[in-house]
């Protein structure tokens, strides 16, 4: 079947009218979307502004009005500044990456990926939305590590300071600790002799009962028996190898100011040695995120100051 040249101009004029409409409401749509604000040339409109909102309305149960608008345009300004910043380091997280962060939200709320869309979709709000608030997040916790992680040094004081603010680390204790002496300013051979007698008496090791029979056999060797809020000052070395040892085992040496030192784990305390142990891996943790953070927040207020911000 062929078209008379009269009927193909008829159906060419639909068809190019049909075109016309869905051009013109595509373009009355798009000068709907208006930049409101450029953060050092990156555009924020206000259907960015609109969409967050919904998002914290939904999320944090935020009251409509001037107050969530500006805290809404806060939030936008500082993760544009985060992501440039990111973008200077070359930090940019995958489609992938941002993707798992959302799979687990959704499994969160028992949904998956699809369901969260369609549930954000009912109530106003393009995933695109959250996806912008995860990818951010993601890159800024990677820029204050990679700037900021060498200059954050956790000492032992601040950790024993920590531990008496909250209490921990009081449990009994189940360590003894034997010590081989050295002299002031040993050099590298004297050290390396005792550190031999030290693994010389270690593998002699019979349990926690031997202890005082092994230390008998060096001139000038001493025992103290521990409870877990000392074990938990340890050094790092020797607490992280009292923490893996099991009952009934020595701990290889560990030099200090002191001496070489051996680790007997005895008896069922000393669960309770490594789980003040592990508390006091916790609280030095958490101390380094606290200055983390702090380090972060000030750098954030100076990439503010220098930032160019306009308002439209």
């Amino acid at each position: 079947m062929s078209l008379a040249p009269s009927n193909l101009k008829r159906v060419f004029a639909a068809t190019a009218g049909v075109l016309l409409l869905l051009l013109a409401a595509f373009g009355a749509q798009a000068q709907d979307v208006k930049i409101k604000l450029l953060v050092n040339d990156d555009p924020i409109s206000d259907y960015d502004i609109a969409q967050r909102e919904r998002f914290l309305q939904l999320t944090a149960k935020a009251q409509p009005g001037p107050e969530l608008t500006k805290k809404t345009t806060e939030m936008l300004i500082t993760e544009h500044l985060q992501l440039q910043e990111g973008r200077k380091l070359g930090i940019t997280p995958s489609d992938a990456e941002v993707t798992r962060v959302l799979d687990g939200m959704a499994s969160q709320n028992n949904l998956d990926a699809a369901g969260l869309t369609t549930a954000l979709a009912r109530s106003g709000v393009n995933i695109r939305t959250l996806k912008n608030r995860i990818s951010a997040q993601m890159v800024w916790q990677r820029v204050v590590q990679q700037k900021f992680r060498r200059e954050v040094n956790v000492n032992d004081a601040q950790i024993d300071e920590a531990l008496a603010e909250t209490g921990s680390g009081s449990s009994s204790g189940g360590l003894k600790q034997l010590r081989l002496p050295l002299s002031n300013g040993a050099n590298q051979k004297t050290v390396a002799a005792r550190v031999a007698e030290a693994e010389n008496l270690r593998a002699q090791f019979r349990g926690c009962g031997s202890v005082q029979t092994l230390a008998k056999g060096v001139q000038g060797a001493t025992i103290r028996n521990l409870k877990v809020q000392d074990a938990t000052t340890l050094g790092s070395p020797a607490r992280i190898l009292v923490r893996n040892a099991k009952v009934g085992q020595m701990t290889p040496p560990t030099v200090s100011r002191a001496g070489v030192e051996l680790y007997a784990v005895c008896g069922g305390a000393s669960a309770a040695a490594t789980g003040d142990l592990n508390i006091r891996d916790e609280t030095e943790r958490k101390i380094m995120n606290e200055e983390l953070k702090e380090k972060a927040e000030q750098y954030l207020v100076e990439l503010r100051e220098k930032a160019f911000i306009e308002y439209r």
